[in-house]
């Protein structure tokens, strides 16, 4: 654990103290978890932004990398490799704490799965093979 000190306004601390006494936690854990869930709905927005980007980008990342699997961040290509978990791997050591999209390129767009934990969210870009959005959830 790590101790930060922020400036929240009063009533944003006094509705944190009640919510904490209802539910019997304390407000840090509490604050942890309203945080986490924030962050973890902007890594998913960021992964949809990247499939935005790939659908649009697809004719031309098709004649460059098809066949390979390529991750994409901020709307670019950062790496690409015909191994996915290679991929995954030093993605994962590249920005260990950023939403990255890994994708096949195949001739049409795939149906995307967000994995997180034991929830499973399915998105449809295409309804032919699906394929999974990896993105670290903190």
């Amino acid at each position: 654990m790590a101790t930060a000190t922020l400036t929240l306004p009063k009533e944003t601390v006094e509705k944190l103290g009640s919510m904490a006494a209802q539910t019997g936690v304390t407000v840090s854990d509490l604050a942890d978890k309203a945080i986490q869930q924030y962050l973890r709905r902007e890594a998913e927005k960021k992964i949809a932004r990247e499939e935005e980007a790939y659908c649009a980008q697809h004719d031309q990342l098709l004649k460059k990398y098809r066949g390979q699997y390529i991750a994409m961040h901020k709307g670019q290509v950062v790496d690409c490799d015909m191994d996915e978990l290679a991929l995954y791997l030093r993605i994962r050591r590249q920005y260990p704490q950023t939403g990255i999209l890994i994708k096949h390129v195949t001739a049409k767009p795939d149906n995307v799965w967000h994995i997180r934990s034991l929830h499973l969210r399915h998105s449809a870009v295409n309804p032919i093979t699906p394929k999974f959005a990896l993105y670290s959830p903190n």
